[in-house]
């Protein structure tokens, strides 16, 4: 098994932007973990629908690639550590799609008395972000959508965004005396050189610097070395964890008819998106924030500048992260499941034929010569 770590990483770290969730290579495990776990017949349906963009986005036909999708839309320049890609999509409307700022005192202590277990009051205290209601709306979507098109840029963005709510730092606005608006997900908690990452969103998204320069690329493609490690460490995430409890039980729902599935997903007393969220937001309440020295003073830059991690809270971040998208990766897969039994229902695969215009009847009219004579 390839865990890689080098220390690209931690440059990458200050060039990415503030809501890119996991790097690609959290992005992937996910992905792959869920691929791992799904039936052929399933991969083969959801690849042949991804398979699609082929021409404008290449190398992200597969459930596995078409998780970093959600980052590469927007992209506005071509930086080979961070956009690597020929073309520059630059849609940064969908920003606020990839996260949820649920309030979490950075203290310890509860925000205005609520905790997860408050769920739709908690909710509503949300400073922003909108992958609550993206992914909501999706699940409608694959209920009725008779554009393959669209069902390709719902799946795209639902592999994405569901691999996001997994990372805690899209799940939360840290609140303190000096960020009484949030702390954007840890990007203001700032560290210095030589230091895991630049910040607290960064080394939550790179699972602490462990997996090295295992991201995407577009010659990330099956039979490279990149690729094999990353499948290894998949086989080897689902060997450790993979009999870990999901406490959502994401698993009874597999085989209900979609709109039960669907109802399952959205609508009380389930909920199970809404508590993926505030599951995450537990981990960053009892992991993310918790012991670690964020007690910083502003620099004459009004930078929040604060000591390296401890070793003990990168190892125990790791765990948690790990731990997090596997299980992410498996309920990843019960979503598929019902997503590919929709696209096969839908005929999202089948070519839709235009049919020829009607031959037209109409008679020519006769052209006159006026005469002056």
């Amino acid at each position: 098994m390839k865990l890689t770590c080098i220390g690209s990483l931690v440059l990458l770290a200050a060039a990415a932007q503030s809501v890119h969730g996991w790097w690609d290579n959290g992005h992937m495990l996910v992905s792959e973990i869920a691929t791992q776990s799904l039936a052929p017949s399933d991969v083969t349906t959801l690849n042949a629908l991804l398979s699609k963009y082929d021409r404008d986005f290449p190398n992200t036909g597969t459930v596995t690639t078409a998780s970093i999708w959600g980052d590469l839309i927007k992209c506005s320049s071509v930086v080979s550590t961070y956009c690597p890609s020929v073309t520059t999509p630059a849609l940064n409307m969908l920003d606020e799609w990839h996260y949820v700022n649920l309030p979490v005192n950075v203290n310890g202590t509860d925000y205005k008395n609520l905790t997860s277990s408050d769920g739709t009051k908690l909710i509503k205290e949300a400073q922003g972000g909108q992958a609550l209601d993206f992914l909501t709306k999706t699940f409608t979507t694959f209920g009725k959508t008779q554009s393959a098109h669209a069902a390709n840029w719902a799946l795209r963005m639902l592999l994405h965004v569901f691999g996001d709510i997994a990372n805690p730092m899209h799940n939360v606005a840290g609140m303190t005396s000096l960020f009484p608006d949030g702390d954007f997900g840890g990007n203001k908690f700032l560290f210095k050189k030589p230091c895991v990452g630049s910040n607290l969103h960064a080394i939550w998204d790179s699972v602490g610097a462990k997996y090295g320069s295992v991201n995407w690329s577009p010659t990330f493609v099956p039979g490279s070395a990149d690729y094999a490690a990353l499948q290894a460490n998949a086989t080897a995430l689902l060997s450790k964890y993979g009999t870990v409890p999901d406490k959502l039980d994401f698993g009874s729902v597999k085989d209900v008819d979609y709109p039960k599935f669907v109802t399952a997903m959205n609508s009380e007393p389930l909920v199970k998106i809404q508590r993926t969220f505030l599951e995450s937001y537990d981990v960053a309440r009892q992991v993310a924030y918790k012991n670690i020295d964020l007690n910083c003073t502003l620099d004459d830059k009004q930078k929040c500048i604060n000591p390296c991690p401890s070793s003990d809270y990168v190892n125990a971040l790791i765990a948690s992260a790990e731990a997090s998208i596997t299980v992410q990766g498996k309920r990843l897969s019960v979503i598929l499941t019902q997503i590919a039994k929709q696209i096969r229902a839908l005929n999202l695969l089948t070519p839709v034929t235009t049919p020829a215009p009607p031959p037209t009847n109409a008679t020519a009219v006769p052209t006159t010569t006026r005469s002056n004579c």
